[in-house]
């Protein structure tokens, strides 16, 4: 049969189709050519023939396989997709690892850091309790440690690999939200993490794929939710 185009079904909100957005970027190519945005709070019939769970993201590839785990997909659009170098440069092997364990529950980064801004996709206004604050630290001090044995501004050199695209979306979430909800600095005492949250909010690609800060704070306070996106009518454009 004729072979299609790739799709990337996605919600250009969430954190975890933001994963696949960034990787195409990466690769020098323009994610809006690729995604299709869905409409979360009433998802089209398409999106269940494609993943019946009815989730984002999930990408369509053009012999028609069909991979729904964001921590898969970025290694898919590493191998298959654009012609600009590979996002496992280094320790190929470990960047994988990195990736592929980035959203293990019990006191990674990414689940510590959504229990400390709220619990769940929740947003809750204030510190939370002193052994959540220590999770979390525990988790920047990792990656800060990381940094600091690395011999360039990412987690594993001085290219930007997986990894980094891995939990950069939470990081970019978390910063904003600890800082707005609970008066946190998420870099508080991590120098080299500080320095990879600058290094990479000021990439193209990171630039390009963030939504306007003000706006979508405006729809946290509103909705107390991180992922408030699921149930109404948004997108990147107009968080």
């Amino acid at each position: 049969g004729a072979r299609m185009p790739p799709t990337l079904w996605t919600h250009t909100l969430c954190p975890y189709a933001h994963r696949a957005s960034l990787a195409l970027c990466e690769k020098g190519l323009r994610p809006r050519a690729f995604e299709r945005h869905v409409d979360l709070s009433d998802k089209p019939k398409d999106l269940f023939r494609v993943n019946p769970r009815g989730l984002v993201p999930a990408l369509e590839c053009e012999d028609g396989e069909i991979v729904t785990e964001s921590s898969r997909i970025i290694v898919v659009v590493d191998e298959r997709f654009g012609e600009r170098r590979s996002l496992t440069r280094g320790p190929r092997d470990e960047i994988l690892e990195f990736a592929r364990d980035a959203d293990a529950a019990g006191g990674g980064f990414v689940s510590s850091g959504l229990s400390f801004v709220g619990g769940g996709w929740g947003i809750r206004r204030g510190m939370p309790r002193q052994g959540q604050v220590e999770a979390f630290q525990r988790s920047v001090r990792a990656l800060d440690d990381r940094l600091r044995g690395s011999e360039g501004n990412y987690l594993f050199g001085a290219d930007v690999s997986l990894a980094d695209i891995s939990i950069w979306p939470f990081a970019e979430r978390f910063q904003l939200a600890m800082r707005e909800f609970q008066g946190y600095d998420i870099a508080e005492g991590a120098e080299y993490f500080a320095a990879w949250l600058t290094a990479m909010s000021a990439r193209d690609s990171v630039r390009s794929l963030r939504p306007d800060d003000e706006a979508l704070l405006r729809s946290w306070r509103r909705t107390m939710r991180l992922d408030y996106f699921d149930y109404e009518t948004t997108s990147r454009e107009s968080p």
